[in-house]
């Protein structure tokens, strides 16, 4: 028996509702993961659905995995129900069924980068700049999202200057993937949609399997996408989506809000609920948030509640430079935390883009304050993984060019570019695969001996390995390394980076180890997809403590009970590109996004005077600022933070639970003379890093700093007075 008490009563209707077409407009932090998750188990538990019946579609893999924990835990330990992204489904569906439109099921997945190298060589084959590479790759992927191939596309842009470059970019782009049997992200979908129109029994098989459709996140689907889900439910006619067309914010790459705004258009008889209790944030910010969006035309009109009480009020502030400005957020920032308790993991810097970044990072170095980028480069791109993962990808598809021309000289064997490229014309000239031609190129005449001996020892290694890949996954892993020989390649140069390199490794190999313990029966394409396809992968910095810095658009999803949205400008927040095009509502939807992180306190800052491109210009406050106000003029308030009453608790069943700020104990201060134990080599020890050396202490008393290496973590440095260090017991 599932228990709805939880639940509001707008959640309730919703998860009750479970024929036909349903749209729930889901305002931020109003609790659409548990209505989804309840509705799955509703249908399973009270109207005996199987679980194979039910489909659950998710924006991110870390949703993804939230609601398969959530769903395990409601429905008796029932797995059976498909959760996966929109691109993870596609890639599942192309492995069985993909032979019907031509392809072999072994084909590889290209990521961006694959993308991007494979333009960047065809540009430069044409003369085309190659710093003109990303504009060909964001027409590429925007022809594929409109689901137009090169000849389509070029005709849509009949009066685009360039559009016969485009169109010979794009064909030669699709040529290279076809050669290499490989698919990139965006054909993941194309490819699915074009088997589920052109094969009729492939798509029967799902549309009978699938008597129930969800799809999360819907206000972010392209046209694909929405196709795609049409198709698929279109039998038994069950579809159920919830999205919030006020966080409508990836148009730039492909996203439609026709999809979410039309879709009673679409579907006739569809019902509509609306979320609008908010289990997040104080009146205050969702006041700030409410009197932003409301000035968008194109929207559903909903106003987000909460039944939290107390907070402090939006701080706002305009800063005479962008190093005040920075100077600002990070004494705010100090006070809170020693006033507060705060962790650092509980403050949030949000831009609007990227170039704002440097300045904070700069500020929070000076100020021995730990952070980390949120959104900035995963593990799995990293070269030396992406280098490992290319050995795997050739021996699951031969050809694979592409990773043949990453791997073929890594580590170094002597096969320089010249050689490669005269591989690869033989190749062409003879019509067979490159890796045929590097595993006969002993009759290769253009090649000395000397060289066709390193060619040939690649080739008998891949071979070797080729032989060994029958092995279990995690035991082939070791031994592939091995025989590369990536440990002596890296270790051999003393060098600390490429130390930090082979532990990268090491750590793919146990990351392998970890997924053939959860996937039983699981091949290496299958972990290769799982690879390709999870932006989310913890990077090094994981679980520290540290503020995040992150875009708006990297921050949507997360929360924070503390929060800055800074570089608050006209030119920067709209950007100048959205005001010259008049797309400022996608705009003020991102505004929406970063002000709905804040849990607990918001800040908002600009500046008047902002130094761009080597010279100090004059900024003007967003016009955000003063739409956040009900479009008062607002006061800037220049002080640090106003300390707020305490929050009250609320009754409300699920809301997040109201403590007051000062969730966290007050850290207690060393006195002076315990500063002064600290000296260099002093033995101590961490509350997390554990124990370790301390190689310097810089300046004296309260403002002493100490430099410490930790075995295996690297070098740290802390403020003495508050880290949490003590020195070290001996023996």
């Amino acid at each position: 028996m599932i228990d709805l008490q939880h639940l509001n009563d707008e959640q309730k209707a919703a998860v009750l509702d479970t024929e036909g077409q349903v749209l729930v407009f889901a305002g931020a932090g109003s609790g659409k993961t548990r209505v989804l998750t309840y509705r799955i188990a509703y249908l399973v538990e009270e109207k005996k659905v199987s679980p194979y019946n039910i489909l659950a579609i998710t924006f991110t893999n870390k949703a993804t995995n939230e609601m398969k924990e959530r769903i395990m835990h409601m429905v008796k330990g029932q797995s059976d129900v498909w959760v996966s992204t929109i691109h993870s489904f596609c890639a599942s569906v192309l492995r069985r069924d993909i032979d019907s439109i031509g392809f072999s099921a072994n084909f590889s997945i290209f990521n961006e980068a694959d993308s991007v190298r494979i333009i960047k060589n065809i540009l430069g084959d044409v003369g085309i700049a190659e710093e003109q590479k990303k504009k060909y790759k964001w027409h590429i992927s925007n022809a594929k999202n409109l689901g137009l191939s090169p000849k389509e596309y070029k005709d849509e842009l009949e009066s685009i200057q360039d559009a016969a470059n485009i169109y010979h970019v794009y064909s030669a782009y699709e040529k290279v993937l076809s050669n290499c049997n490989a698919l990139d992200f965006d054909d993941l979908l194309i490819k699915t949609e074009l088997l589920f129109r052109t094969c009729p029994d492939a798509l029967l098989k799902y549309q009978k399997r699938f008597k129930y459709i969800h799809v999360d996140e819907f206000q972010d689907t392209n046209a694909i996408q929405f196709a795609i889900m049409r198709l698929l439910s279109a039998y038994w006619g069950n579809l159920f989506v919830v999205g919030d067309d006020d966080q409508s914010i990836y148009g730039w790459r492909g996203a439609d809000i026709r999809n979410i705004l039309q879709f009673k258009d679409v579907y006739k008889g569809a019902k509509v609920y609306r979320l609008q209790q908010n289990y997040r944030s104080t009146n205050a910010i969702l006041a700030c948030a409410n009197n932003v969006i409301k000035n968008n035309t194109q929207r559903h009109d909903k106003k987000l509640f909460t039944a939290r009480e107390g907070g402090s009020e939006v701080t706002y502030y305009n800063a005479y430079n962008d190093h005040m400005e920075a100077e600002w957020v990070i004494d705010n920032m100090v006070a809170l935390k020693r006033d507060y308790g705060y962790l650092y993991s509980d403050f949030a810097i949000l831009v609007r883009v990227n170039s704002l970044t440097r300045l904070f990072e700069k500020k929070l170095s000076d100020s021995v304050i730990p952070y980390k980028l949120y959104g900035g480069p995963r593990f799995f791109d990293r070269k030396e993984v992406q280098d490992v993962l290319a050995y795997l990808r050739l021996l699951t598809n031969p050809n694979d060019n592409q990773a043949i021309e990453r791997i073929i000289n890594t580590p170094r064997r002597g096969i320089g570019a010249a050689t490669l490229l005269s591989l690869q014309n033989s190749a062409n000239a003879k019509g067979v695969r490159l890796i045929d031609e590097i595993e006969n190129a002993d009759s290769n005449k253009q090649l000395s001996a000397r060289v066709k001996a390193r060619v040939l020892e690649f080739a008998l290694l891949i071979k070797d390995l080729k032989e060994k890949s029958t092995l279990p996954i995690d035991e082939f892993i070791v031994y592939m390394i091995q025989q590369i020989g990536f440990e002596e390649y890296y270790l051999k140069s003393g060098k600390e980076e490429d130390k930090t390199r082979w532990e990268n490794i090491v750590e793919l190999a146990e990351h392998i180890s970890e997924f053939c313990s959860s996937s039983i029966n699981a091949d290496l394409n299958d972990f290769l997809e799982t690879v390709f396809l999870a932006p989310e992968y913890k990077d090094e910095q994981g679980e520290q403590d540290a503020v995040v810095i992150a875009t708006m658009h990297a921050a949507k999803g997360l929360e924070f009970k503390v929060v800055f949205i800074v570089g608050c400008e006209e030119d920067i927040m709209p950007t100048s590109q959205s005001i010259k095009e008049g797309s400022i509502e996608e705009e003020r939807r991102i505004m929406y996004v970063a002000v709905t992180r804040a849990k607990d306190r918001l800040f908002i800052s600009s500046c008047t005077n902002r130094f761009k491109f080597n010279q100090s210009k004059p900024c003007l406050p967003s016009r955000f600022i003063d739409e956040s106000q009900g479009g008062k003029r607002i006061s800037f308030e220049a002080k640090a933070y106003i300390k707020p009453a305490d929050f009250a608790v609320s009754k409300e069943p699920w809301a997040t639970p109201a403590l007051p700020s000062c969730v966290h104990s007050k850290p207690s201060l060393k006195k002076e003379e315990e500063i002064n134990l600290f000296q260099a080599g002093s033995k101590v020890e961490h509350n997390k890093y554990g124990k370790g050396t301390i190689l310097e202490v810089s300046g004296s008393g309260r403002g002493a700093t100490a430099t410490i290496v930790f075995p295996g973590l690297g070098i740290k440095k802390f403020a003495l007075e508050s880290a949490p260090l003590k020195i070290a017991e001996q023996g």
